[in-house]
């Protein structure tokens, strides 16, 4: 049996720095996709988005967090960045970066939507 559900991971880059990343175990389930919502407007200093497996390899490489964001006009799942890759409970890493430093303390949340296996007892 499985079940939808939403996991947020909270990025926040502190004023004056440019990265943030945070390690964290998912669920065991399978994740649809994701969206992401920030903060950061300044489109002369370019941020990227990346997730990475418990190896350091970029699972879901490094890219332009408009890439990350809903979609408009499309259905519900299909308004997410697909992703569709299973969790197996291993470790991952979400990291933001900025090419320039910010000007003021910046978040990034990401939403995972997923299917959380649950076992029938």
């Amino acid at each position: 049996m499985s079940a939808i559900r939403e996991k947020v991971i909270h990025l926040i880059i502190p004023k004056n720095e440019t990265e943030m990343s945070f390690t964290t175990a998912l669920d065991n389930g399978f994740i649809l996709g994701a969206e992401l919502h920030t903060n950061h407007e300044d489109i002369n200093n370019m941020a990227v988005y990346g997730i990475y497996d418990d190896s350091g390899v970029a699972f879901s490489k490094p890219c332009h967090i408009n890439h990350w964001k809903r979609r408009e006009g499309s259905g519900f799942d299909d308004s997410y960045k697909p992703l569709l890759f299973e969790t197996e409970s291993k470790t991952f890493s979400f990291k933001v970066k900025t090419l320039n430093a910010v000007s003021k303390d910046t978040y990034f949340h990401l939403i995972l939507m997923y299917k959380i296996r649950e076992d029938c007892a």
